[in-house]
């Protein structure tokens, strides 16, 4: 069964996508710089975890965008959609609070949790500073981050297969620059886990076994490790999964 991404009907006042704030005490906001694979797997995750309902959200300021048909997007959407850099999805987080404090009452509720869930792929070659500068106004806002290098689809590989030393040659290090790939999608492929139409994840890939999984072979990777932005290949979006694991298993307690 394919993941059905989202709906149809465009965002609107009267008739909002995102639902009001869940009766209770925390909840993960998420700004990611993909609007296709990422959100759909914490959609995925949604629908593995009956706990993470409501208790985990994606943060978008591009709902009519997303739910125009490509072709049908004016120019002004085109570029909304393309302000995915991770300084953009710092001011995104902080424009959402501004907007959205009536709604979430985060005044009232400082354990909730906001977090970027970014890729180096170029960044790291074309926008270094820009990139540091973001995770350091993260730090100073209480923000935290995810980032991935190359990108996140070596978190869905991690769900099925060990990393091997052909992927690491795609990680962009000091000696590799970014190198447009696709690599991990044929790799996910050959795992019988491939992407519909080079984007969209399938629900029967997934499964609680194989996200723990996932964890544990990225803590494994990534173990010793202090860096804010992997300088070789590695992803820190384990640690949004662990900290969604632990919603789901206070839900459950609760």
């Amino acid at each position: 069964m394919q993941l059905m991404h989202r709906r149809s009907k465009p965002f609107s006042i009267e008739d909002p996508y995102r639902v009001k704030r869940p009766s209770t005490s925390k909840i993960i906001f998420l700004s990611c710089e993909g609007s296709v694979t990422e959100e759909e797997y914490i959609e995925i995750l949604s629908q593995i975890y009956d706990g993470v309902k409501g208790r985990v959200q994606l943060i978008s300021v591009a709902e009519d965008e997303v739910h125009t048909r490509p072709q049908r997007r004016t120019i002004e959407q085109r570029q909304v959609l393309g302000k995915s850099k991770p300084w953009q999805l710092v001011e995104r987080i902080d424009k959402f609070k501004r907007e959205k404090e009536a709604t979430y009452e985060f005044s009232k509720y400082p354990e909730d949790e906001f977090w970027i869930v970014a890729d180096v792929d170029d960044n790291l070659d074309n926008h270094r500073i820009e990139f540091e500068n973001a995770i350091q106004e993260c730090d100073e806002k209480g923000y935290k981050y995810a980032v991935s290098n190359p990108f996140f689809e070596i978190w869905l590989l991690m769900h099925h297969d060990d990393v091997n030393e052909e992927d690491r040659k795609y990680a962009v290090t000091a000696g590799h620059p970014y190198e447009a790939t696709d690599h991990f999608r044929i790799r996910l492929a050959e795992k019988g886990a491939p992407l519909k139409d080079q984007k969209h994840l399938q629900l029967e890939h997934y499964s609680d076994e194989k996200i723990r999984i996932a964890v544990q072979r990225s803590k494994k990777l990534m173990r010793g490790k202090e860096e804010k932005i992997p300088s070789d290949y590695g992803t820190y979006v384990y640690k949004i999964v662990e900290e969604i694991l632990e919603v789901d298993k206070h839900s459950i307690s609760g």
